[in-house]
């Protein structure tokens, strides 16, 4: 695994912060109540390879919380022996997304200046997350992941017409910042709002010592891949998940 992989991995799964998270052989389980994200409840495997006694130990702890049994498998081509042990099991493939990285830099030259709105306290996140954000539990996403969120982090949203129109999450660690939460309002889209999010995310991120930017985006949506490319990201490596039968 590469040290670019390995930094933006590390920083991911504490940016979007799990509220139980129980180590196990070398492997993290995660866990958050009430929420149903996969990067809230799901297993991430050592950096190199997952020993199979451990898949047992990963299966009970997710069964004990009658919750479905997802693994994080990747970079893809770090874990191919995992892989191919859980596919051997039953587990179904689900999910291929992939992480692009980009220099600050390059995103603030891609991008103009906007009128977007920035808050970095949590209490002024919620309200436009929740309205959003397509899935059912994104009120309980708001108070018990986004709310809980390290500093230093941003909140990036665009309002038009009195309405929110589009938002993104930034969070910022040691000279690197995570893109989350990205979202347009679908009568919105083609508008430049994402564009203006991003913009105004990346220069809030320089602003906080972050020189590059990570996201993550899965891979057949090709529309966010191509406007994240227009904004000076580029491919880092893939992951997916295998969902227990």
């Amino acid at each position: 695994m590469t040290s670019v992989v390995r930094q933006v991995e590390r920083r991911a799964i504490v940016a979007w912060p799990a509220e139980v998270v129980q180590e196990n052989a070398g492997w993290l389980l995660r866990h958050t109540p009430a929420v149903w994200r996969r990067r809230s409840n799901s297993a991430v495997p050592p950096p190199r390879r997952g020993s199979e006694a451990a898949i047992e130990d990963i299966e009970a702890f997710y069964r004990r919380r009658g919750r479905p049994v997802l693994i994080q498998v990747g970079p893809d081509e770090n874990h191919r022996d995992l892989d191919t042990l859980l596919a051997g099991r039953g587990y179904r493939r689900e999910a291929p997304t992939a992480v692009m990285t980009a220099l600050t830099a390059d995103v603030v030259a891609a991008t103009e200046p906007s009128p977007a709105d920035l808050a970095e306290s949590p209490d002024a996140w919620v309200k436009t997350f929740a309205e959003l954000d397509e899935h059912a539990d994104s009120a309980m996403v708001g108070e018990k992941v986004i709310s809980r969120i390290a500093a230093p982090a941003a909140f990036v949203s665009v309002t038009r017409d009195g309405g929110a129109a589009g938002m993104g999450l930034f969070a910022a660690d040691s000279g690197w910042a995570g893109v989350f939460s990205m979202a347009t309002r679908p009568d919105r889209r083609g508008q430049g709002i994402a564009t203006a999010v991003l913009g105004t995310g990346a220069r809030w991120a320089a602003r906080n010592g972050a020189h590059r930017l990570y996201l993550q985006v899965e891979t057949d949506n090709h529309q966010a891949r191509a406007l994240y490319a227009r904004a000076g990201f580029t491919w880092s490596h893939e992951y997916h998940y295998r969902v227990a039968p």
